[in-house]
């Protein structure tokens, strides 16, 4: 039987100074050897943290698979130092949660997870990183109307990409997010889940996400491919 998690909240060095997270190790019992998850949060300008009801539907779905996952403020927020960069800076958090992830799990693949703000983060960092393994990409603001950013950036998909969009999504129109799938999927292994009745922040349908979640990543990632 498993044992229940354990979350620990955790303070490790940024390029501004000290990020704050919440470094969960699955219980005894949980499928060992999987890689760690780091998962982004919504735009810090936004009140986004990881405090946020998706990034804490992520966590559990990656967590109830055995993952160990770290849930970290970007810069500014939080107990995080340093102040909003304008997106880019915020790659550099990333890198050093992965960094921090790595060292505690022991391993160097890794999951990555973001929402809206967090997603084109992740998506950035995982094109520079070669042991990413899996991506996952929640509310993409895929037209461009969140302070002009868009995905032009993605020109390959190294990893199995999961994207779940909610079909009333205001940053990401389903039209705009089928397009970036129909796009991608000609370079890479793409899945999307578009939840019905549903807004940016997955409102009312916390539920649903989560159904989405897990039917995507057994898509991706059945029978250990990347694991």
């Amino acid at each position: 039987m498993t044992e229940p998690r354990k979350v620990e909240p955790v303070l490790f060095p940024g390029p501004e100074g000290v990020l704050e997270g919440l470094w969960c190790e699955p219980g005894a019992g949980a499928e060992a050897g999987l890689p760690a998850a780091v998962i982004c949060h919504p735009h810090p300008a936004h009140h986004g943290s990881m405090h946020s009801k998706v990034v804490h539907t992520v966590f559990r779905v990656l967590e109830e698979r055995g993952h160990p996952t770290l849930r970290f403020n970007f810069r500014g927020v939080g107990k995080s130092a340093g102040t909003y960069s304008g997106w880019d800076g915020e790659i550099g958090d990333l890198a050093a949660a992965a960094a921090y992830a790595r060292e505690r799990s022991g391993r160097r693949p890794l999951w990555i997870a973001g929402f809206s703000f967090g997603s084109w983060i992740g998506l950035n960092f995982a094109l520079r990183d070669p042991e990413v393994v899996f991506m996952i990409g929640l509310g993409l603001p895929a037209s461009g109307n969140v302070d002009g950013r868009k995905f032009e950036f993605l020109d390959r998909v190294p990893w199995p990409l999961l994207m779940v969009q909610g079909d009333r999504d205001r940053y990401g129109s389903v039209e705009d997010i089928r397009a970036l799938r129909d796009r991608l999927a000609a370079v890479g292994r793409v899945e999307l889940r578009v939840v019905a009745d549903c807004d940016h922040f997955f409102t009312g349908r916390i539920e649903a996400l989560r159904e989405a979640l897990k039917d995507g990543i057994h898509a991706l990632a059945d029978g250990g491919a990347t694991r």
